[in-house]
């Protein structure tokens, strides 16, 4: 019966162009021209030889539902049901393909842990700056008061104000004619307040009498250094992050180049410290007691507020735990673009006064260049190779304004501090650091038995002392590796599990599509004689 059908329908079409060749003969207006129906009959064989094409694809192709759509054993209601069904899969396709392409783009890195046991010996100790309560030696004032000449007309009381202006107090301004005395004092006496500030600073061999590092006695003045911080001045010890080092000459070439590392943990592998506040010779402070301001901070990173704060105080001994973590960025971050990764390296861009970039480093420049441009010179803790001014009494209450203005996450002066702003980038153009040291701090104090100390040689009657153990509290740390969220590998495995879970898409029916628009039509072409 469906031999008959089709013997019916192939002599219906051999009727129907009969009669058209006889009235195309019997009627010469309705005789095409054969070259119009060139174009035609061209574009048409194009479209017949697509069709076949395409048709023996989707019979043979492992695409799911592709091959119901041309076959002949289902109603063509079924084969339109198929053609919806393999259209609807291809869009999904093409949207979770371009949804999974987006997510890339937004976070195109991830940090994760990448081991709970890395050792500490990789990490460098980090720096320990100790800075005391008390920023005016008393003994030193009293010297400077009777060695400074004060102009005619001003009482010598103004000069315990001066003093005290070495502190930089934030809770009120200075009255001009207040900051005109003292600018007079200081040029009658051919000196700066910066210089004032120095003369006017206990020492640190003062302040640190015995040091022991790794389980070794060692010189003090070998491991601790003077350092200008927003604080005043301190004693730090392994800290690299400034162009020059302020260690005495005799000495110098004993400095190592890059920070010290440990091999143990438990304090006697790591810095021993006794300090003494000395109580008798506290003259200007903002403190109520009598101790020591421990800042714990990247060897490179200059010694700010961001740095793990710790206070120790008179006869008491501390033991300050350090549990560092370190994070790390593969070559495949550094390869990436600026825009993407929004990370920088160390070495990336250039620190004025500072050996190495770090956010903390950078936020701390952009700070001081804000000072700069509202006061016009740069604060005297500020490192400066000459070509800028650096504040002096006259400029102390923009200092101060400038004092405030490192309290400020964003560095804005003209917002409250109670208002927390939001951002879509960051304050100066600093970006995080793709490699960068955290240490992560813990301490217990107890009691010190100062009678210990009391018979040893070289003690002192001091009865305030403080002794401090900072070390690492384990063998073993945490590492945190950056990293890109999707490379080509990822990247392909992700497309094509979307593609294979939907459609059973692969690269064999990728070449499939391209044999049979291609290849096959050659191979045809070739083998038809």
């Amino acid at each position: 019966m469906a031999f008959k059908k089709r013997r019916i329908f192939d002599l219906r079409q051999v009727q129907a162009a009969q009669q058209l060749a006889a009235s195309s003969r019997s009627d010469p207006s309705k005789r095409s021209n054969p070259h119009s129906l060139q174009p035609i009959h061209r574009f048409r064989q194009f479209g017949e030889w697509f069709s076949d094409n395409m048709r023996n694809y989707c019979q043979t192709t492992s695409l799911h539902g592709f091959s119901y759509i041309t076959r002949q054993d289902i109603s063509r209601n079924e084969r339109l049901f198929w053609l919806i069904v393999v259209i609807l899969s291809i869009s999904t396709s093409i949207v979770l393909v371009v949804v999974s392409w987006q997510w890339a783009r937004q976070t195109p890195t991830v940090t994760v842990i990448e081991s709970s046991h890395f050792p500490t010996w990789n990490i460098p100790f980090p720096a320990v700056t100790i800075c005391n309560f008390n920023k005016i030696s008393k003994l030193k004032a009293i010297n400077l008061l009777q060695q400074m000449q004060v102009p005619a007309g001003v009482n010598r009381s103004e000069l315990h104000s001066l003093f005290n202006l070495t502190l930089l107090p934030v809770d009120n301004m200075i009255s001009n004619s207040s900051l005109q005395t003292y600018d007079r004092i200081l040029k009658l006496n051919n000196i700066t307040l910066t210089t004032l500030t120095s003369q006017l600073s206990p020492d640190c061999i003062d302040m640190i009498s015995s040091c022991i590092w790794k389980g070794i006695n060692t010189r003090c003045d070998s491991l601790f250094q003077r350092i200008e911080t927003m604080e005043g001045q301190c004693c730090s010890f392994n800290y690299f992050g400034g162009v020059t080092n302020n260690f005495p000459e005799k000495i110098a070439y004993q400095v190592p180049k890059r920070p010290y590392r440990v091999t143990g943990c438990g304090y006697p592998t790591g810095l021993t410290v006794l300090l003494s506040p000395m109580a008798s010779d506290y003259y200007g402070t903002f403190f109520s007691g009598y101790g020591f301001q421990l800042l714990l901070h990247d060897a490179y990173n200059f010694p700010d507020e961001n740095s793990e704060t710790k206070v120790v105080t008179s006869t008491r001994e501390s033991f300050v735990r350090i549990n560092p973590e370190s994070t790390y960025a593969t070559n495949d971050i550094r390869r990436m673009d600026l825009s993407l990764r929004n990370c920088l390296f160390g070495s990336e861009r250039e620190m004025r006064g500072l050996k190495r970039y770090s956010f903390i480093n950078c936020m701390f420049e952009c700070r001081v260049v804000m000072i700069l441009d509202l006061c016009g010179c740069i604060p005297p803790y500020v490192h400066n190779n000459g070509s800028f001014k650096v504040c002096d009494v006259l400029d102390a209450n923009c200092m101060i304004q400038g004092k405030r203005l490192f309290s400020h996450a964003l560095a804005n002066l003209n917002i409250s501090l109670s208002i927390v702003r939001e951002t879509n980038s960051f304050p100066c153009g600093c970006l995080p650091d793709c490699q960068s040291n955290h240490y992560v701090s813990e301490s217990t104090m107890g009691r010190l038995d100062v009678s210990y100390f009391a018979n040893r040689p070289g003690s002192s009657n001091d009865t305030d002392r403080i002794l401090l153990h900072v070390f690492f509290s384990d063998l073993m740390s945490t590492r945190y590796r950056t990293d890109i969220f999707q490379n080509w590998l990822s990247a392909l495995a992700s497309f094509g599990g979307l593609l294979g879970l939907i459609m059973g898409f692969s690269i064999v029916t990728a070449f499939e599509f391209l044999y049979f628009l291609t290849f096959r039509p050659i191979f045809n072409y070739i083998n038809r004689d």
